[in-house]
C-alpha cells in the first residue's frame, strides 16, 4: 500500500465514521456500516454496507445514501444506490 493509498484510506474511514454517527442520530434501526473496495480503483469499486435491525424504507435508504455521499464528496467519490448494501441483523 502506498502512502497516498494509506492517507486516502484514513480519510475515507474518518468520513464514513462521521456518516455513521449522523445516521445513528436520524435512524433508530441503524447500527453501523463498513466499506469494501480497492484503494487504487475506489471510484469504481467502493461499496458501503449498512447494518440495521430492521429493513430501511426507500426514503431511509435515500437518506443514508445522501449522508454518506455528503461525507465522501471531499474524496471526489459518490455512491450510486447499487453501491449501498443493506444487511438486517438480529439479536
Amino acid at each position: 500500500m502506498t502512502k497516498t493509498e494509506k492517507k486516502t484510506e484514513q480519510l475515507l474511514i474518518k468520513q464514513l465514521t462521521n456518516a455513521c454517527e449522523e445516521l445513528k442520530i436520524h435512524n433508530d434501526a441503524f447500527e453501523y456500516l463498513t466499506h469494501h473496495g480497492q484503494l487504487n480503483k475506489l471510484k469504481q469499486t467502493l461499496k458501503v454496507e449498512v447494518f440495521c435491525t430492521t429493513a430501511f424504507t426507500g426514503q431511509q435508504l435515500k437518506q443514508a445514501l445522501s449522508v454518506i455521499n455528503h461525507e465522501i464528496k471531499t474524496l471526489q467519490l459518490a455512491l450510486k444506490p447499487h453501491d449501498l448494501i443493506m444487511t438486517v441483523i438480529s439479536d
